[in-house]
């Protein structure tokens, strides 16, 4: 079994289907995206995120391994790896990001290597006072490739709902929503200011609370001028938390009947990105939030993500599931996201950054007759 992802074995099972093909020379020596889970410590407490109490005890598991934080070092080493290849570096995890006390040191250094840098962030760190807006200038300045604002609500009444903040903070809600809404115009209007390139985007997770709202929420970032409106399907993260995935608002996404026992075509997560949580640790794939898989890799602190994604316990998972059989293995027999077809081939991440690319260019051209130059994976 050769220790990496051959082309030829999709094109030979999957002929007359291009898209199985399409992205295998980025993703083959190297993962196109890392997702590194940067913190694990939040200042929300959000009701459907499964690491808020209640639903996991994951920030504590983390807490007790002083795990809350991703060293510098660590970045800094994946940054440097990760660079020469172009790979999109996924600041998330646990909790926000930007509680992180060297964020915007370590996008700033990671993108000096050649990487492209997405940010998750719930945004409220970036104002409206001095600090917060320092942070945000610095990082459009940096030219972070893109700022996810994870908003899930188009008002301040859904907003206080879905994005509390933790228990003991009494902040107005009318007054949280003007500082997140006016933090995103900031970085609109700044990003124009100084010709930074990075894309702005809001986030909405299809869950119950938001149930005949969507459309609005949608319309309302769109109105206020974000690049693209990301609505994300619901996921429970199976036996890793004590969500139900009764709170999607697709209704028939999971059902029995949707639910395909063995499904035949692979699951893109192995094929595309790697997990890497703060301690270095590796996860086969995004839905293994606990990390429960990280017994089967070697820690990135120890050697390079290179010899990991090339390895062969990714090879046999990637080999599995191009046979049809990944349904054979653990963890995927037991996922929920990958049966009902979440985990497909569909590339939502890539048509995000298209989609609001294309946007980009277009206020950069009409507005000021230039040209913008944007880092975005060749399908």
């Amino acid at each position: 079994m050769q220790n990496e992802i051959r082309p030829a074995i999709v094109q030979a099972q999957y002929k007359e289907n291009q898209k199985y093909v399409s992205l295998r020379k980025q993703a083959k020596h190297y993962p196109m995206m890392i997702v590194i889970s940067t913190v694990y410590p939040c200042n929300f407490g959000c009701p459907n995120c499964p690491y808020s109490e209640g639903n996991s005890e994951l920030r504590s598991d983390y807490q007790k391994l002083n795990g809350d934080y991703i060293s510098e070092s660590l970045w800094n080493k994946i940054a440097e790896e990760s660079g020469p290849h172009g790979s999109w570096l996924r600041c998330t995890g646990g909790g926000e990001p930007m509680m992180h006390p060297k964020m915007v040191d370590m996008i700033t250094f990671a993108k000096q290597q050649g990487c492209s840098v997405w940010l998750n962030t719930n945004g409220s760190l970036f104002g409206p006072n001095q600090a917060g807006r320092k942070k945000l200038q610095s990082l459009l300045e940096a030219n972070v490739d893109l700022i996810e604002f994870s908003m899930d609500a188009g008002d301040a009444a859904t907003y206080s709902v879905v994005r509390p903040p933790l228990k003991g903070n009494s902040i107005d809600s009318v007054k949280r929503w003007e500082n997140q809404t006016s933090n995103i115009k900031f970085a609109l209007d700044y990003r124009v200011k100084i010709g930074s390139s990075t894309r702005i985007v809001v986030s909405v997770i299809r869950q119950k609370i938001i149930e005949g709202k969507l459309d609005e929420i949608t319309s309302f970032w769109l109105g206020l001028g974000v690049d693209e409106v990301i609505t994300r399907k619901f996921l429970s993260w199976d036996d890793n938390t004590n969500i139900s995935l009764e709170n999607a608002v697709d209704e028939n996404l999971y059902t029995i009947q949707n639910q395909k026992a063995n499904p035949k075509d692979p699951c893109v997560w192995p094929f595309e990105r790697l997990n890497i949580d703060t301690l270095g640790r590796v996860a086969l794939c995004g839905q293994d939030i606990s990390f429960r898989t990280s017994h089967l890799f070697p820690n990135v602190n120890k050697v390079s993500i290179s010899e990991i994604w090339n390895g062969p316990t990714f090879t046999r998972y990637r080999e599995l599931h191009l046979q049809g059989d990944g349904a054979s293995v653990s963890p995927c027999n037991n996922c929920s996201a990958w049966k009902a077809g979440v985990r497909d081939w569909s590339h939502g991440w890539i048509k995000v950054l298209n989609t609001s690319g294309e946007k980009v260019r277009g206020i950069y051209k009409e507005d000021l007759g230039a040209e913008i130059q944007l880092s975005t994976p060749e399908l």
